[in-house]
């Protein structure tokens, strides 16, 4: 059961806007890996909106850091925005919140 997850990419403007729903873990973080890390292979800018994710594992948090590290070996920027509630507060928890921030 995927809990209504689902991938969508958006163009806007310079950058690739991923945007993702439902819950991120053990059944959904492979896919979301894979999705993002074709991303940053597309663009040189990529920004995932986390606004409809109700629930992020550890797994998850791993498929984000994957692309973010993916994306720094393209010299490519990778950044989350939208992330609400338990998703933001297990970012900020495991230090990858700081990490993935938009930039300034």
């Amino acid at each position: 059961m995927n809990r209504g997850f689902g991938v969508e990419r958006v163009v806007d403007a310079d950058r690739l806007v991923v945007k993702v729903r439902g819950e991120i873990d053990l059944m959904t973080a492979g896919t979301l890996r894979d999705e993002l890390v074709d991303a940053v292979k597309q663009s040189p800018e990529v920004m995932v909106d986390l606004s409809e994710v109700g629930f992020l594992d550890s797994t998850g948090v791993r498929s984000l850091f994957d692309a973010y590290r993916a994306a720094g070996e393209l010299g490519h920027r990778f950044y989350v925005s939208g992330a609400r509630q338990w998703v933001a507060k297990v970012l900020d928890v495991t230090g990858v919140g700081k990490l993935l921030a938009p930039p300034a």
